[in-house]
């Protein structure tokens, strides 16, 4: 039963997370578009997918339901900002090592690999 609840949750998780992606993603895009250089594009849309992405996780992945949904946001953004710092940084490097990508393949490298820190976060600080 708690591997199967545990499944389900980091399950929801992902989905939310993919919400998040297309946050990020749309957010960054839009802002190269208008001339930002894409390192400085990343920092606002990270923090548009961070808010949007707690406000779903609260509710759907750990359905916590009756709380004030905006009380534990900055816990959130504290222990989601140490996955942002992976995410960046993979983004980043990606970009260093291979300058002529596509921006989706270093959103989607910054976003993968910061998926377990910010699961085990939320699930452990945030949402406890």
């Amino acid at each position: 039963m708690a591997g199967q609840l545990i499944s389900s949750r980091f399950l929801r998780f992902c989905c939310i997370g993919g919400l998040g992606f297309l946050v990020d993603s749309g957010i960054t895009y839009g802002l190269v578009a208008l001339g930002v250089p894409s390192l400085w594009a990343r920092i606002p849309a990270i923090l548009v997918a961070l808010t949007v992405c707690y406000r779903f996780h609260h509710g759907f992945t750990f359905r916590k339901e009756g709380k004030a949904p905006w009380r534990g946001w900055y816990k959130f953004l504290i222990s989601n900002g140490v996955g942002s710092i992976i995410n960046y940084g993979c983004y980043a490097g990606v970009l260093l090592i291979w300058p002529g990508s596509s921006l989706i393949i270093p959103l989607a490298v910054g976003s993968c690999v910061a998926l377990a820190a910010n699961y085990v976060l939320s699930a452990c600080y945030v949402f406890k």
